[in-house]
């Protein structure tokens, strides 16, 4: 089931599914302890088919868990709890925030801070992915399955409207580094309206998309663990190391060694890196 060359494990959609798609990203996981990984906050939503066994989220709360076949979740602002018994396998389908009404019909912001079976919203689709993925023991077999699944599914045709769009997209350009001001006078548009209207179509507000898409960047460069603290907070935006700690904290719970030092599947980097990233933005 599993593929020895990390090049194997991902691979680009379809020209036709780029708007919306960044990459398939297949992840193969055993021999670590049993344990909780983390699904931290980023720019794209998690879409994941299982493979073989269901995943399964745990609520930190209530120590309820769910089991998915193939899981949906919206933008969010806290990690979520994935519970493993040191094995996992699946794919992992990069979606941007446009994508939701591209293939569904609706907005990211209906499902923004959970996560959803996707049976729920369409079974027929969700039963194909997942009979289709799983049938099937070659990654770019797998990967020809979900295109040729998408690809029958998109209607391009039905986006937001073109400033909650080009809000996004401004955004994921410029890392998060677009202060809100300059987003709204670029589109036209006051900070309230476009806090209103950004948040109505993709969950959060666009001051919270930033944060999330800035933070996004400097934990795949802390999975690498090639890079100080200070030089990814210059890389990325922060006025200092303190400042990406801050982020931490709020976005994860720990600071970036502990995160590194508690989740084994971050350590890979099999899970949440630089080919887990944001969608593109682009045509």
């Amino acid at each position: 089931m599993s593929a020895s060359r990390s090049d194997e494990l991902t691979r680009k959609p379809h020209p036709r599914l780029r708007p919306f798609v960044g990459d398939y990203a297949g992840y193969d996981i055993s021999g670590v302890p049993a344990g909780t990984h983390l699904g931290l906050p980023s720019g794209t939503l998690t879409f994941i088919v299982s493979i073989d066994e269901p995943l399964c989220q745990v609520d930190a709360q209530t120590g309820t868990s769910e089991h998915f076949d193939v899981l949906l979740a919206g933008l969010h602002l806290r990690p979520t709890h994935i519970a493993h018994p040191g094995t996992m396998a699946g794919i992992q389908i990069n979606f941007n925030p446009l994508a939701p009404r591209a293939f569904f019909g609706i907005p990211a912001g209906e499902f923004a801070h959970h996560s959803v079976d996707l049976a729920h919203i369409s079974g027929p689709l969700a039963a194909e992915l997942h009979e289709r993925v799983n049938a099937e023991t070659e990654w770019s077999a797998r990967f020809a399955a979900v295109d040729e699944v998408l690809m029958r599914t998109i209607d391009d045709a039905i986006r937001p409207r073109a400033e909650v769009v080009a809000a996004w997209r401004r955004i994921a350009d410029s890392h998060g580094g677009l202060p809100v001001s300059l987003l709204a006078d670029g589109i036209g548009w006051s900070r309230r309206h476009l806090t209103t209207q950004f948040r109505s179509e993709y969950g959060i507000g666009s001051k919270d998309a930033a944060r999330v898409v800035r933070f996004d960047r400097a934990r795949r460069l802390v999975s690498t663990g090639q890079t100080s603290l200070a030089e990814i907070a210059v890389i990325c935006g922060y006025a200092d190391q303190s400042h990406l700690n801050r982020d931490f904290q709020d976005f994860v719970g720990l600071s970036p060694r502990q995160w590194l030092a508690d989740d084994d599947l971050a350590r890979r980097a099999a899970v949440g890196s630089d080919s887990v990233g944001a969608a593109s933005s682009s045509e």
